[in-house]
Order: structure tokens, then C-alpha cells, then sequence
């Protein structure tokens, strides 16, 4: 194989790789019992290799990914949302439902995750024994090891399920994978987990798993609990003589201690694969694991209909009706489900005869992406042709290129694809749009086999569209409503209050004429007179709208009550306190439905203890970021960062409950209780972190719930 195609090999992205359909089953019904935890979900996933690389793969994905990465799995869980996991089980089912692996390649998937298991488990024992800083780190590398495997097998089920025998000698099976696909598996594992992005040693350690000891006897400790736990793993209970030597040339570990290690995790990867059903470390199966493994394939399809039946990985609405969220949510989803990364929706515009595209993952190219829109009063493009006739069309569709605009070819290279496939948008005889997804002309095989699921899919993300545009019809309306009912009711105060102001005004002047010109008093009947003059443009201004409808109709810039609000305290806290402020704002926040009085006073209070804990002067940073993940869930996120003393440890055990206060005795303690309250009311969410060394850093999250 030449080098351009060796190249080409490592750099191709594997989807769906194949998972035991036990551990897909056992995950898909977790994530559908309303009481599971993140604990047993990543009890779960931490036994499956191809699992645990695609919940990697998310998690460290543009779409999560903020300011930091993620290798610990339950984080990764945390982060992505039990919605999303089901989306990625879901995932799997369906892709091994549709390809329907025979049985000699069932029991080579097997024996890789038997492998993949037992070393998992070796190599979390090295990392406890050598006292290793992240042993979970190392539990996740060694299931990993094999994931090159699985990319070949998915790649070439027939051909390289014959390369795959527990007996055979590495050095011979890794010299017959360079032969037959011109790369070995550790080095497209390696090369699958670089494109996460990293800051780790973990690519290192899957590409250099079989170097002799003392090639990497300087490298990163990740590395070389690897290689062992690699080649320990290639026996049972019984390691050899080159493996101990091994042990003992890289740790100084000898023979008794590896031993029992290897022993213990054996023990404990057969439990596991017990539990499961799953034959372990068997070349031949016996009847009763036939059995099982049949079982697991008719339990499997039926996850997989009823996933088709109930709209795939979609979660329901939420309660209000952000469009926004649900077509990111969609667009995650099609990645998730479907390996499909590349879409744009092009939506119809309301009382126009247009479609406007929106991309979800473009962040700041949306603003470009809006020049483009598709009149629909003709078929005169290949999306206009899509929408009106309905039916799915590609760009490469030669008996449509006269269709083919200038409009199209751009909205391809937006989305940096050879081919679009244009898919109609359609509910209950509705027509919203149409879904413009980006594909490489390798991936139609594939596509073509995927289309009946999406089109379940799409179905139900329709509908989901559908119902939250009549619920902001139905709200716009009930707006109206109070808007209306609100204008009525304040003509009336209006009217009710000025007839007396205006008689209190009038004996004001009498009062005056009668006390003279020159009465000492007639000052004070004069700054009387200002004020119920002052009083009734107060009335006037209620016929317009209140602050809280016409917030909720053009949303809240939290940048700007920021702003506001540092300048009110620059000149008198700040100055007074010898404070010096940093403020750094997210400039793509978008205007949020929220309570401007809650989110005013929260800040207020967390400013004024910052400045409280800080007597001698400090630096007070105010920083505010658009997207972040809480359960898979946007936020937008505010945090306020003092460089003070820290707060004791025994008060933030308690540090939101009435009475626990972090400043001395004169104050009731109740500051931090209202701003947990606050949040509360408005569904976020407050953090808190402080040592003595970094002073403290409050993290607000509120929900990103916009208005469009």
C-alpha cells in the first residue's frame, strides 16, 4: 500500500464502530429508566470500548468542548446529558441492526472486547500499585487499546475478522495488518483519539502499546502502564517470562506482585462479562453461549423499532419554545445517531416565499450564512425544487442539474462538502423547510442504507418544530392579551390618580395666594408642586408597556447590565475599596428570557461580598461566556472571581443555608441563601470554589432560553 494511502486510512473517521449487544441493550434501557444515575450509566459504558470512544469523541467535540476537555468518563456524562448517551447507544444499535454482523464475526467482536476489558482492568491495578495521579485515565487507555481493532473490523468485517485469534503471536498479526491494509490497529487507534484533541498522553500510549521496554523507559508513566498492562493482557493468569522481565525493567515489579495483579483483574473482567452474558476469552462457543448470543440479537432489533417508533434519540420540547435549542439539539443528533456532522436547516420564513438557512454549529459564520436565502415562488434552485415538489434530491442528481444554482454550489461550500442531499421538512401537512445535509460522495453506500431511520427521525424533529412554533403563537398571543388588558387597566389609574393630584395641586395654589408672594413657606409649597408634577409623568409612563413584558418580548443583555452595573461601582465602591476590576464579556450572548430584578440583585450581592472580602484592596473579575454545558443542556454562564482570602472550609460545607455567613458576626448570614434562592426561581444554577492561594470564584449558570 503506498504511503498516500496509508495516510488516507489513518486520517478516515470510523463511525459506528460494533459493541456486544448485551452492553447496547443494558445502556438503552438504563437511559430510559427515569431514575438512573450518571454512576450506573458509566458503569455501564466503562466496560465497552467503541462505547466509551464515541462518548469520548462527544464530549471533546466543538459542540461541548468550551475551555476545557474531558477524560474523566463520568464528567463526560455529566456534560453530555443522559439524552445524549442514549443517542449514542441508539447509535450503535441501529448501525449493527442494519449491517447484521454474522456470528464468526460476533465471536471476533468478542474476543476484542474481552481483550479490551481485561486490560482495562490491568491497567488500573498498575495505576493504583505505581500510584499513578488519574488511575481512571488508565482504565480508559487500556479499553481503548484495541479501538484500532474495532475500526478495521467495522472497515473490513469478512477480512480482518480472520487476522483476529486470542492464540496467535502479536508481532505476526501486526506485521500481516501492515501487509493487507499498509497500517496496524495501534496506530489508527492512535490516530482516532489525536483528532480529539487532547492535552494527554493517551494517543501516545495506544501507538506505542507493543515497543520494547527500553524504547520507552523515559516516556510518560500513561505510556508505560499501557505497554504492561498490553502485554499482560495477552495471557490469562500466567504471564511470561519476556512479560515479566517487563514488569520488572520498567517498574521493579516482580514476579509474585504481577502476578496476583494479573489474577485479581482477570477475575474481575470475567465477572464483568458475566454479568453481561457475554462469553469471555473463548475461541469456540458452547450452547448456552450460542443461545445468549442469539437472544442478544432479537432484544437488540427490538430496541432498535422501538427507538424508530418513538422518533430515534429526540427528547421532548421543552417547556418554552426555543427554536433555537431544538434545532441544535437535531443537529447534534444527526452527528450522534448518524455520523452526519455536516447539515444546515433552511427554514421557511414566516408570510414569505423563502428559505432562510440556519446552522447551528456555525457560531460566528451564521451572520454570513444569512446572506444566502431560496425563493420559493419557482423551482428555480435545487433547494426551491425540494421544498416544493417534496421529495428528497441531491446536488449530483444529473436529471436536476439544470436546477443547480450559484445559491446551492454556496451553501455547499459553506457547509465544505461535495455533495448536498436536500430532505423535505414536512408536519401534518406543513411545510417548514427543508434539511440540507453535507455528505462525501464515499458516504452515499452508507447514506442510502441510513435514509428509512432519518426519515423517522426528521419526522419526529418536525413535529417537535411544529408544536413549538404553535406554542410561540400561542404565547405572542397571551402577550397581546396582557399587553392589552395592561393598557386598559393603567388609563384607568391614570385617570383615577390625576383627578386628585390635580386638586391637591390646586389648594396648593390657593394655599400660596393666600400666604403671599413673599411667605418663607412658598419655597416648600414649591418643591411640593415639583413633586406631584413629577408624580404624574410617573402615571403617564404606565401606558406604555411594563419593563417585565417588554423584557420578555425583547429579552435581557446580561453584557449590558454588567456594564451598568460596573460603572455604577467604579466610581463610589470600587474607588473607595482601592479595587481593581477586569471585565471580559462573551460578545456572541444572545438576548435571554430571564428576570433582569433577580439576576441585578444576585449580582449586586456577590459584588459587595467580594469587596467585603477583600479590606485591604484586590482585584475583582467580572467574565461572562455563551454555551455552556450543564446535563447536555445551554447555559449562559457569569462568573465573579475575588482575589481574597478564600472562604473557610466548614462554611462552605454550608455555604448557601441561612445563618453561615463568610463575614463576621454583624451580618445574619443571608446574602449567599437569597442568591441561592434567586437562581432558584430562574432554574440555574450556582457553584462555588475558594482556597486561600486564589481568593473565590462564583459561577452563575442560567438557562439559555432566548426569544427569536
Amino acid at each position: 500500500m503506498t504511503t498516500q494511502n496509508q495516510d488516507k486510512m489513518i486520517d478516515e473517521k470510523f463511525y459506528d464502530l460494533p459493541s456486544p449487544p448485551a452492553i447496547l441493550i443494558q445502556l438503552i434501557d438504563s437511559c430510559n429508566d427515569p431514575n438512573v444515575s450518571f454512576e450506573s450509566l458509566s458503569a455501564i459504558i466503562q466496560q465497552d470500548a467503541a462505547i466509551t470512544s464515541q462518548v469520548m469523541a462527544a464530549a471533546n467535540s466543538p459542540f461541548y468542548r468550551q475551555w476545557n476537555e474531558f477524560t474523566s468518563l463520568h464528567h463526560m456524562l455529566v456534560v453530555l446529558g443522559i439524552n445524549s448517551v442514549r443517542t449514542i447507544a441508539i447509535n450503535s444499535a441501529v448501525q449493527q441492526y442494519f449491517s447484521k454482523l454474522s456470528d464468526t464475526i460476533g465471536q471476533s467482536l468478542d474476543l476484542i472486547w474481552s481483550r479490551s476489558l481485561f486490560c482495562a482492568f490491568v491497567c488500573r491495578s498498575l495505576a493504583d500499585l505505581t500510584a499513578y495521579k488519574t488511575p481512571e485515565e488508565a482504565y480508559l487507555a487500556g479499553l481503548l487499546h484495541r479501538l484500532g481493532q474495532l475500526a478495521l473490523l467495522q472497515k473490513d468485517a469478512q477480512g480482518y475478522q480472520k487476522l483476529v485469534d486470542a492464540s496467535s503471536e502479536i508481532e505476526k498479526q501486526l506485521k500481516q495488518e501492515l501487509k493487507q491494509y499498509g497500517v496496524s490497529y495501534p496506530m489508527i487507534g492512535s490516530q482516532m483519539i489525536d483528532q480529539w484533541q487532547l492535552h494527554s498522553f493517551l494517543a501516545d500510549a495506544l501507538r506505542y502499546q507493543y515497543e520494547p521496554a527500553d524504547r520507552i523507559l523515559d516516556s510518560a508513566p500513561l505510556v508505560k502502564l499501557v505497554n504492561l498492562g498490553c502485554q499482560l493482557a495477552l495471557g490469562e493468569t500466567k504471564p511470561e517470562e519476556a512479560v515479566l522481565a517487563q514488569a520488572d525493567n520498567l517498574f521493579g515489579l516482580n514476579q509474585s506482585v504481577i502476578e496476583k495483579l494479573t489474577t485479581d483483574s482477570f477475575k474481575q473482567a470475567t465477572e464483568s462479562a458475566g454479568s453481561l452474558g457475554i462469553p469471555f476469552l473463548k475461541v469456540e462457543l458452547d450452547d448456552d453461549d450460542e443461545a445468549n448470543s442469539a437472544a442478544h440479537k432479537i432484544a437488540l432489533a427490538e430496541r432498535v423499532e422501538q427507538a424508530a417508533l418513538f422518533g430515534g434519540s429526540l427528547t421532548p420540547p421543552p417547556d418554552k419554545a426555543d427554536r433555537h435549542t431544538t434545532l441544535q439539539q437535531i443537529h447534534r443528533d444527526l452527528e450522534l445517531l448518524f455520523g452526519l456532522k455536516r447539515a444546515c436547516f433552511l427554514l421557511k420564513a414566516d408570510e414569505q416565499a423563502l428559505l432562510l438557512p440556519y446552522s447551528p454549529a456555525s457560531r460566528g459564520r451564521q451572520q454570513q450564512l444569512e446572506e444566502l436565502s431560496f425563493g420559493t415562488e419557482t423551482d428555480r434552485s435545487l433547494a426551491a425544487l425540494a421544498f416544493n415538489k417534496q421529495i428528497r434530491i441531491t446536488t449530483d442528481d444529473e436529471t436536476h442539474q439544470a436546477n443547480l444554482t450559484v445559491a446551492d454550489q454556496q451553501l455547499m461550500g459553506f457547509i465544505d462538502s461535495e455533495a448536498l442531499c436536500y430532505l423535505p421538512l414536512t408536519a401534518q401537512q406543513q411545510k417548514l423547510g427543508i434539511l440540507a445535509i453535507g455528505l462525501e460522495r464515499d458516504q452515499f453506500p452508507l447514506f442510502e442504507t441510513q435514509l428509512p431511520m432519518l426519515h423517522l427521525f426528521t419526522r419526529q424533529a418536525c413535529e417537535t418544530l411544529l408544536r413549538q412554533q404553535e406554542t410561540r403563537k400561542s404565547q405572542q398571543q397571551l402577550l397581546e392579551d396582557e399587553r392589552a388588558a395592561f393598557h386598559l387597566e393603567a388609563r384607568k389609574v391614570v385617570h383615577e390618580a390625576n383627578n386628585p393630584l390635580g386638586i391637591i395641586n390646586n389648594y396648593l395654589h390657593i394655599l400660596g395666594m393666600k400666604l403671599g408672594e413673599n411667605h418663607e413657606a412658598q419655597e416648600e409649597l414649591d418643591i411640593i408642586k415639583d413633586e406631584i408634577n413629577r408624580v404624574g409623568k410617573i402615571l403617564l409612563r404606565m401606558r406604555d408597556i411594563p419593563e417585565e413584558l417588554e423584557q420578555q418580548e425583547k429579552g435581557l443583555d446580561i453584557n449590558t447590565l454588567i456594564n451598568d452595573l460596573h460603572k455604577l461601582f467604579q466610581s463610589s465602591l470600587f474607588a473607595t475599596h482601592n479595587i481593581n476590576t477586569e471585565v471580559d464579556l462573551d460578545p456572541d450572548i444572545p438576548l435571554i428570557t430571564s428576570r433582569r430584578g433577580h439576576i441585578k440583585q444576585i449580582l449586586t450581592n456577590l459584588i459587595k461580598n467580594a469587596v467585603e472580602a477583600m479590606p485591604e484592596g484586590g482585584k475583582l473579575s467580572i467574565a461572562t461566556r455563551d454555551n455552556a454545558y450543564l446535563n447536555g443542556k445551554a447555559h449562559i454562564e457569569i462568573q465573579v472571581v475575588d482575589s481574597g482570602p478564600g472562604i473557610d472550609a466548614e462554611i462552605m460545607d454550608q455555604l448557601f443555608l441561612p445563618g453561615k455567613s463568610t463575614k463576621d458576626n454583624s451580618h445574619s448570614g443571608l446574602g449567599l441563601a437569597i442568591i441561592k434562592s434567586l437562581m432558584d426561581e430562574l432554574s440555574g444554577v450556582v457553584n462555588c470554589t475558594s482556597n486561600s492561594s486564589s481568593g473565590t470564584r462564583f459561577q452563575l449558570f442560567l438557562p439559555r432560553s432566548t426569544r427569536e
